[in-house]
């Protein structure tokens, strides 16, 4: 009895050593996620942005087998339209207001699915200035000429005792500025062009997109636009189409690039590239 039962436990025991490497071998596999590439639609990038996206690209490919393609756009009417006609999956490149702005504009319906950082925008000069203080009279300031921004620029003018604007205004223009003691003359310029404008300019308001790229230093600006409550708008985020939960394949890569994004290596960099004055935005508190 006893040699019949040793008998069949160990044929158990064979058979489990013959299947058991079949079935894990199995697990192991459908465990693994299918390949799949996404296209990201980005300004064109500084080392700063090249930094970031390694890392995050490093960790999508790990976690997702997620390879990240960049579409590199030069001009911010760009991306949003691509994304819409499919020609990428993502974008990010924009902060809420000027999503927002676009969707109305152009009746979309883009959806910010992810933040990523708040870029206070920053006033810089080549005349030698040290302060807002010391722009002379008369002085020309270049800011953005697409919408969001020159509104954007124009508040932050404001807030630097510049100017006065209307009040209760959506978007500010050079037309609403109510008081202007120093009798500046603002120029619009393209926001790529802004940071070369400033040879000709007293000061110039450079988007953060341009400004490593521009051969500038972020804490060498005479003005810098602060941070609070109303800085929500100013968040950039990871932009998708309104169906992008529809495929699940893709919508799984895009958590698993929204994770990479969200690293703590990530937000160093951010602080590293940006001389500390960008900040990491998915967990940021404003007051």
């Amino acid at each position: 009895m006893r040699k019949k039962y040793f008998l069949f436990v160990f044929g158990l025991a064979l058979l489990a050593g013959l299947v058991l490497p079949v079935f894990v071998g199995r697990t192991t596999a459908s465990a693994k996620a299918k390949a799949i590439t996404v296209k990201v639609g980005v300004m064109t990038m500084d080392d700063e942005a090249k930094a970031e996206w390694k890392v995050i690209s490093k960790y999508a490919k790990k976690h997702g087998n997620v390879t990240i393609k960049f579409v590199q756009f030069t001009d911010y009417s760009q991306p949003n339209k691509a994304l819409e006609d499919g020609n990428i999956d993502l974008n990010a490149f924009q902060h809420y207001d000027f999503l927002d702005n676009w969707n109305k504009e152009n009746h979309g319906n883009i959806k910010a699915i992810a933040r990523t950082t708040l870029n206070p925008i920053r006033l810089y000069t080549k005349k030698g200035y040290k302060s807002v203080k010391e722009l002379p009279k008369g002085a020309q300031i270049a800011i953005p000429n697409d919408a969001v921004n020159e509104s954007r620029s124009l508040v932050a003018l404001q807030s630097a005792g510049l100017i006065k604007l209307k009040k209760d205004v959506a978007e500010e223009t050079p037309t609403d500025i109510t008081k202007n003691s120093k009798k500046l003359k603002i120029k619009l310029v393209d926001s790529s062009q802004t940071a070369r404008s400033l040879g000709s300019v007293d000061a110039a308001f450079v988007n953060n997109d341009f400004v490593l790229a521009a051969g500038l230093k972020f804490k060498s600006a005479i003005y810098v636009e602060p941070v609070n409550k109303s800085s929500k708008q100013w968040i950039n985020v990871i932009a998708a189409k309104p169906n992008y939960k529809k495929n699940k394949a893709k919508y799984a890569a895009y958590k698993e690039i929204i994770k990479g994004y969200h690293q703590k290596k990530v937000k160093q960099l951010i602080k590293k590239y940006s001389d500390n004055t960008s900040m990491a935005a998915w967990n940021l508190k404003l007051k």
